[in-house]
């Protein structure tokens, strides 16, 4: 049976989110370069760091391009956007009652700053929400 490719980056992955914030922090890297940013107990193997690298283009997360020998990569998407788009695909799986759990202990451990913003959004989205009906 064929795997069917999807349009869509795909955004799970322990060690793909743990590429994709070294490249952030570097600015554009290289497998060795990135391979030395992971922060753990062992670091992988150069082949397992080029592979997650390599699926990472393949999914539109990353983009790369050759100087001399070597490929050097730079993140296609910014932080923001990786994390809204991962923490949105783990809430879109789960249960109402679940989500619900979830988003009220994210908001928790927000500082008094970033709860005012998002009371301020949330208005905003309500606002916007009547005028649509």
């Amino acid at each position: 049976m064929a795997l069917r490719r999807t349009k869509q980056p795909d955004y799970r992955g322990e060690l793909q989110a743990e590429v994709m914030a070294a490249v952030w922090r570097l600015g554009e890297a290289s497998v060795e370069g990135t391979r030395g940013e992971l922060r753990g107990p062992r670091e992988p193997a150069y082949t397992t760091v080029q592979t997650v690298m390599n699926r990472l283009v393949e999914r539109g997360l990353l983009g790369r391009e050759r100087r001399g020998h070597a490929y050097v990569y730079r993140a296609r998407v910014n932080e923001a956007d990786f994390l809204r788009r991962t923490i949105g695909e783990r809430l879109a799986g789960a249960s109402p009652a679940a989500r619900r759990t979830a988003l009220l202990n994210l908001l928790g451990d927000l500082e008094p700053e970033e709860l005012h913003e998002v009371a301020r959004y949330t208005r905003r989205i309500q606002r916007a929400r009547a005028e649509e009906r």
